[in-house]
């Protein structure tokens, strides 16, 4: 699968290609930004949120405990007042009735209990260790005959306490009418200042509704859920009708928990533990409630991801097509070329590497259209030579066994000059006419020239002095054939028949460093200054094959030239009456190879 998509994505267009990698270059980066920036902003979020929670709690701990201390002061009233104290350490007896004066004193207690309209304390209990007892319940009147239970828990805990004041949990006490009332109670061992002995008890019943007030300062709109719990984890008192927190437990001192709230939803808990009542006071949120301004940040971010996204694919599809748009129009001016049209180029604007790749193209097309050019040269050299040698051919069997027939009659009348002249004419013929080869060694090319050479030296008698100069090691190089007789030809016709006296011609050759030099040089009128360079320049610039024949200084150089290439070719050095000196330049080729 992944060497599928592999080959795909490099089957496709450049500007394909960029587009995809500016998506990846652009997309993951702005993802794993948005992801981590999310993630940090929800993190500082939950954190900052958790410590506001937490102070909230702490704030609200703190005025309960506030509340619970005022409320700690009117259970030590009744050391302020010496009847009170005197009538819970009197000895009762059960069903024994009050004195008016102790009625009188009782009640005055309780008003100023109940002064400054107290509507949250809904009860206050007095009761002796020697059986006094002065219970007063919401909407009842005061009884006097409660009997002090010995195994009640508040009880055992208030002796534990040693005159500190005990909490007891919320729970109901009934009125005399019936009616039943939730409250929970403040209890204090009274003691004797002077002996430190136990006295009895006082009980303050309070209303719950006033701590829901408290609890109720805390925002409700966030659906929080917020109670107070006693040591043992139980719920004492809840705010709202929200059921506390099952696998809380019962935690102690302050600090937070995630815990799941059930239905997959998970609850940021903070709490504090109050030092006056011993109590814990709990608050959990659903976190996904804390976090609802979080999620506007999370869909801004989203959003402006998603802008940037799009905004940087529309410039990565516009930058992709404008960078390939050169290589796209090289490419259609390659199809061009590759259908044979060239004269066709590409336009060169900035120095980059297109630009490099621009250039270079339009040189190629310039190089290819020279080489087309020259291909069309040499087909046409061909075909012309072709017909040259059509021409030349006919019937080449009736030239051979004519010029066979003029040897053996003059070898029969015993002239051994026509016989030679015959042979080597006719070798000359052979050579010429019957071979197509297009390479032939420098020895081939030597014997083919001394020949000629033979025939000439008939005709001019003694006037013509030839000779060679080869090294041994250039024999075997290949060369084309016909290159050395036409300049010995030129020698002749143009150097020493137009002047007086003998003549010398040399034929010298030499190998070195992989190229092959063939000097052919005469002692005959030369060329001028202006003469010379005048055909130097034709060598140089004419594309002329050079004379009617074919043959010629003009002929050899371009064969060369279009076989070998440039750097080859022939190169002239002459002196006015001190003849002409030839150098040809070809490769030094053997059969096997350079």
């Amino acid at each position: 699968m992944i060497r599928k998509l592999t080959q795909g994505f490099r089957n496709q267009e450049l500007a394909r290609k960029l587009i995809w990698i500016n998506c990846l270059l652009v997309l993951v980066p702005l993802a794993a930004m948005g992801l981590y920036t999310f993630g940090s902003f929800e993190k500082a979020m939950e954190k900052n949120v958790g410590s506001y929670q937490l102070q909230t709690v702490k704030q609200i701990t703190l005025n309960i405990d506030t509340y619970m201390n005022e409320l700690n002061r009117l259970t030590l009233s009744p050391y302020s007042n010496k009847d009170i104290m005197s009538f819970i350490s009197s000895r009762r007896t059960l069903g024994q009735r009050l004195e008016l004066k102790e009625i009188e004193a009782l009640n005055q207690f309780v008003s100023s209990i109940f002064i400054n309209g107290r509507i949250d304390i809904m009860g206050i209990s007095l009761f002796g260790e020697k059986g006094a007892s002065y219970v007063v319940l919401p909407e009842s009147q005061y009884v006097t005959t409660y009997k002090l239970d010995e195994s009640a828990e508040w009880l055992m805990k208030a002796k534990e306490r040693f005159g500190q004041p005990t909490f007891i949990t919320t729970h109901e006490v009934q009125a005399t009418s019936g009616m039943s009332y939730e409250v929970f109670s403040i209890a204090r061992e009274l003691r004797s200042f002077d002996t430190g002995e136990t006295l009895g008890y006082i009980v303050l019943d309070i209303d719950p509704a006033s701590v829901r007030k408290i609890l109720l300062q805390a925002d409700p709109v966030r659906k929080e859920s917020m109670y107070i719990v006693d040591g043992g984890g139980q719920p004492v008192i809840t705010r709202d009708e929200a059921p506390a927190i099952a696998d809380l437990g019962s935690p102690q001192g302050e600090g937070m928990l995630h815990i799941d709230g059930g239905d997959t939803e998970k609850l940021l808990v903070a709490y504090v533990t109050s030092d006056v009542t011993g109590w814990t006071t709990v608050s959990a949120v659903p976190v996904r409630e804390l976090m609802k301004d979080s999620l506007f940040v999370r869909n801004s971010i989203a959003l402006a991801g998603f802008i940037c996204i799009g905004l940087a694919m529309l410039i990565s599809v516009f930058l992709a097509f404008r960078i390939t748009l050169p290589l796209r129009k090289l490419s259609r001016l390659m199809r061009k070329v590759e259908q044979g049209e060239l004269n066709v180029s590409f336009p060169v604007t900035s120095a980059d590497e297109i630009g490099q790749l621009g250039s270079t193209f339009n040189t190629m097309v310039s190089k290819l259209s020279e080489l087309g050019y020259l291909l069309y040269e040499t087909e046409i050299r061909e075909k012309d030579a072709q017909i040259a040698a059509l021409q030349s051919k006919i019937n080449p069997h009736f030239l051979y066994n004519t010029l066979g027939s003029i040897s053996m009659y003059a070898e029969l009348e015993g002239n051994r000059e026509i016989v030679t002249m015959a042979n080597n004419l006719g070798k000359l013929l052979r050579y010429s006419l019957s071979s197509r080869r297009e390479a032939v060694t420098l020895q081939d090319e030597l014997v083919h020239v001394k020949g000629y050479m033979s025939i000439q030296k008939i005709r001019y008698e003694e006037r013509i002095a030839f000779e060679t100069d080869i090294d041994e090691g250039a024999l075997g190089c290949k060369v084309i054939p016909l290159i050395i007789q036409p300049i010995v030809e030129n020698a002749i016709n143009h150097g020493i028949d137009k002047g007086v006296g003998e003549g010398r011609i040399k034929v010298s050759g030499r190998e070195a460093e992989g190229v092959l030099t063939i000097v052919v040089e005469d002692d005959g009128i030369g060329f001028g200054t202006e003469e010379l360079q005048m055909l130097r320049e034709r060598l140089k610039h004419s594309k002329d094959l050079g004379g009617k024949t074919g043959n010629g200084l003009l002929n050899v150089h371009r064969r060369i030239e279009l076989h070998y290439g440039e750097p080859y070719g022939l190169a002239l050095e002459s002196m006015p009456y001190q003849g002409l000196r030839v150098i040809m330049t070809l490769p030094a080729m053997t059969d096997g190879g350079e």
